[in-house]
This record gives structure tokens, sequence and C-alpha cells, in this order.
């Protein structure tokens, strides 16, 4: 399965449980017989998330991508 590219959206960081207007989502987590979750991060959650064992192979190099987008387009 392939992942999309990243997008920028509002929601609630899973690490800081702060309420952020850029947060990303980082894993698709599944449990038992429910249905999946997606679980959502801060950009600076997302950069440190995407350095551990347990991230997607490319994530950090679209996390990167999210911040080059950011500082030149500042707002």
């Amino acid at each position: 399965m392939t992942r999309g590219p990243l997008s920028v959206q509002p929601g609630r960081c899973a690490y800081c449980d702060a309420d952020n207007t850029e947060t990303v989502q980082v894993a698709v987590i599944e449990r038992g017989s429910g249905p999946p979750h997606g679980l959502r991060m801060c950009l600076p959650h997302a950069s440190q998330y995407a350095t551990t064992r347990y991230a997607a192979p490319d994530l950090a190099d679209q996390v990167a991508r999210l911040w080059r987008a950011r500082e030149e387009n500042p707002r």
C-alpha cells in the first residue's frame, strides 16, 4: 500500500494533546475488530516521529517538504 502526499489540516496532536492549525496524519492505527483511525501530530512532533522505526520510510521526506513549503509561504 502506498501513501499519498501529506496534507496539513487543523486537528489535535496525539503527542502534545494540543489543538493545532497544522497537523498531519503520520500513521494509521488498527486495533482488533474496530475500524482503524489516523494518528495526527503537529509538524514539530511529526518531524520527531518520522525519525523513529515506526514511521513509514517516506514520512521524513514528506514532512521536510511541508516544512519547506511553510518557510516559502509564511502566513
